[in-house]
């Protein structure tokens, strides 16, 4: 199909488009409800077997003792035979209560080895995301699809056959089921360029369909709620994947979807992965240059003058915005892994109530649609109040401050409420955290578009995203801390807290630099 006849197809194009960023794209962050699920089928539970058999070992001494105090005091035989007996009936009852309780809502060990999946799966998908974007550069958008399509199938066939005697396939199979999602973002993206001046609304449907395609986890979690075995679900969700063969052989081209124009040198709002989006559309362009030293754009630049990829690597400007995203991925990558264990804490391990309120967080995770356009807004809006800025350094950079702010501050909030053991703050924990997940990855992406050269646009992102992937391994060490004593939950998320307070110092030091600049100019 050449570029006239996918301009004239370009709404079903964007259309499918979507429906694959939805269906397909994010799963990974439906973790929780899938987490629900295996803690039902009594994936890991043998971990739980030690303190079973602890409280058995008590339930029997404890019968026997009564037993003997019974037959020592009494002289009436049958107060014998019937007390002991009734009193061991109770006990076991009360054994069988503890064991189904501990079935259903897990043990410290059982939660470890969940969360360590979520883990090594979470810093894979950073990783993938980096190496499929030059895959994608490299050879074009049928092979990255062609790939992507064999990484998710193996992955959701690995998850399928998970059961109590394999249950290592959730690792890789979780794992590819993020990686091999993650492409059809990024080849999907690139539709965008069908639509002219509306391709950013374009690029935030795409992104916010894979927003809430962690939905997709919570219909298999209904699914098998409702009597349908899981591994239907997923043979099911693997057959359904034939669907992106349409797009891959027939809608989109094998290479790219050529632009109409130009990029601007003012950045555009990316939401989520859009960064990775752009090694497809940036990467082979030109562009601004940042001064190494005053952050200055320099026009009609030759491009031996480029500054070397160490030199942008080395600035402090890109040392902090990675810090920056560290903390704050941490802090999300953290709530969403261990959200089942935060659940049975706050619901006192009611199985009925943690299931609801699992849904629940869902549910309000769909909203990452309209987040997304919020973003969006806010952006647009920052850049057209300093349009008018005589520094050039202050017309591109300020704009990005107030929304960074908002994601360290949506941070601060989210770690402040999780210390609130209370059922009702669970709607708002849940709609700060989508809040917090689109401005964490739109600036993410923003913020290196509008400082540094395009040419290097993409390998930024990549060391940018696996720094984020390697800090991420340290939500399991904060959850085997929050395992370690009672209060240990409480003082984790405290020390969190703290550490997202430092994601500040990034919009100030941005701030300081635009005021300093604008005043210099003025000068």
């Amino acid at each position: 199909m050449d570029y006239r006849q996918m301009r004239q197809k370009r709404y079903l194009i964007a259309a499918w488009a979507f429906m694959e960023c939805v269906l397909f794209g994010g799963l990974l962050y439906g973790w929780g409800s899938l987490m629900f699920v295996f803690k039902q089928e009594g994936i890991y539970a043998e971990l739980c077997k030690k303190d079973q058999a602890a409280v058995s070992a008590l339930t029997n001494s404890s019968s026997l003792n009564n037993s003997v105090f019974y037959e020592v005091t009494s002289g009436v035989t049958s107060n014998v035979i019937v007390l002991p007996v009734t009193n061991v009936a109770l006990i076991n009852s009360s054994e069988d209560k503890t064991s189904s309780a501990t079935d259903l809502n897990g043990c410290p060990e059982q939660d470890s080895k969940f969360t360590l999946c979520f883990t090594i799966a979470s810093a894979l998908f950073c990783a993938s995301s980096a190496v499929l974007g030059q895959i994608n550069f490299m050879f074009g958008t049928r092979v990255t699809r062609i790939i992507a399509m064999i990484i998710f199938v193996s992955g959701s066939l690995m998850l399928a056959f998970v059961s109590k005697e394999n249950p290592w396939l959730i690792f890789p199979g979780l794992s590819f089921l993020g990686a091999g999602g993650l492409p059809l973002l990024v080849t999907n993206t690139q539709v965008s360029n069908l639509f002219g001046k509306g391709s950013s609304s374009i690029v935030g449907l795409l992104c916010g369909g894979f927003d809430i395609s962690s939905a997709v986890q919570l219909l298999v979690k209904i699914a098998y709620e409702s009597g349908i075995a899981r591994q239907h679900s997923y043979y099911f969700l693997t057959a359904l994947h034939s669907l992106v063969l349409v797009s891959t052989f027939i809608l989109l081209p094998k290479d790219f979807i050529p632009k109409e124009q130009s990029t601007s040198t003012n950045p555009e709002v990316a939401d989520e992965k859009d960064i990775t989006i752009e090694l497809l559309k940036r990467s082979k362009e030109g562009g601004d240059v940042v001064d190494e030293k005053t952050g200055v754009y320099k026009d009609n630049y030759e491009r031996k003058e480029l500054p070397t990829l160490m030199s942008c690597v080395r600035q402090p400007l890109y040392i902090i915005h990675v810090f920056w995203l560290c903390i704050l991925q941490l802090r999300f990558y953290y709530l969403i892994g261990t959200l089942n264990p935060y659940l049975n804490r706050v619901l006192n391990k009611d199985d009925k109530m943690v299931s609801h309120f699992t849904n629940i967080c869902f549910y309000i995770m769909m909203g990452g649609l309209l987040s997304s356009f919020l973003t969006g807004v806010v952006y647009d809006w920052q850049k057209r109040c300093f349009a008018s800025s005589r520094s050039s350094l202050r017309q591109n950079l300020m704009p990005a401050v107030l929304p960074l702010a908002i994601a360290s501050f949506l941070a601060v909030l989210l770690s402040i409420l999780v210390l609130i053991p209370v059922q009702n703050l669970l709607y708002l924990i849940f709609i700060t955290m989508t809040l917090f997940r689109s401005f964490l990855y739109s600036m993410a992406a923003a913020f290196l578009s509008a400082m540094f050269p395009s040419e290097y646009f993409g390998l930024l992102y990549g060391i940018m995203i696996i720094s984020g992937g390697v800090f991420g391994f340290l939500q399991f060490v904060f959850f085997t801390w929050a395992e370690t004593y009672v209060g240990a939950p409480l003082h984790t998320d405290i020390f969190l807290l703290c550490l997202v307070l430092f994601s500040f110092i990034h919009p100030l030091y941005q701030w300081y630099r635009c005021s300093r600049a604008e005043k210099e100019f003025t000068i």
